[in-house]
């Protein structure tokens, strides 16, 4: 016997700005994305008492304040070996990107680093799952998100 609780609420949503990296010399426009975020959770048991598997509200409240992390960012990755990413000589507060020839520069307060090498959905995906699995020592999940309707990249391990 088991359970499989889903969750995709109308609120697990962010949009932010990103450009994925292809190679050393070519990348994605800059442009953006209205995501959203799926998390399945399974259950080999319940509460015989309650017919709980878990109180959603805890979870619920770590997905929200993800997405509103993120949310009207631009998001860069950290861990990228084709950016340039350092602080502004120019303007205070911000940040200066360099791709290849391309050269960007941001304020701080809008920018979201990701732990990861680039920025695609799969990256998505395991950032958020990471950012989830202490809740879930016990249990099997999967984190989804979705780049548009109909595609997305689902993470578990």
């Amino acid at each position: 016997m088991s359970y499989a609780l889903l969750l995709k609420k109308e609120n697990f949503k962010f949009s932010s700005s990103h450009f994925t990296i292809f190679d050393q010399s070519t990348a994605e426009h800059l442009h953006g994305h209205n995501y959203q975020v799926s998390i399945k959770v399974l259950f080999e048991k319940i509460d015989t008492e309650t017919e709980m598997a878990v109180d959603f509200n805890f979870i619920k409240k770590e997905v929200r304040q993800i997405c509103e992390d993120m949310d009207e960012k631009i998001l860069l990755p950290k861990k990228s070996k084709f950016l340039t990413i350092k602080a502004s000589p120019h303007y205070k507060n911000h940040t200066e990107v360099k791709f290849n020839e391309r050269n960007y520069c941001f304020p701080n307060n809008e920018i979201h680093y990701l732990d990861a090498a680039n920025v695609t959905s799969e990256a998505l995906a395991r950032v958020v799952y990471k950012k989830l699995e202490k809740h879930f020592k016990e249990n099997k999940f999967s984190v989804t998100i979705f780049e548009t309707a109909g595609q997305a990249a689902q993470y578990t391990e």
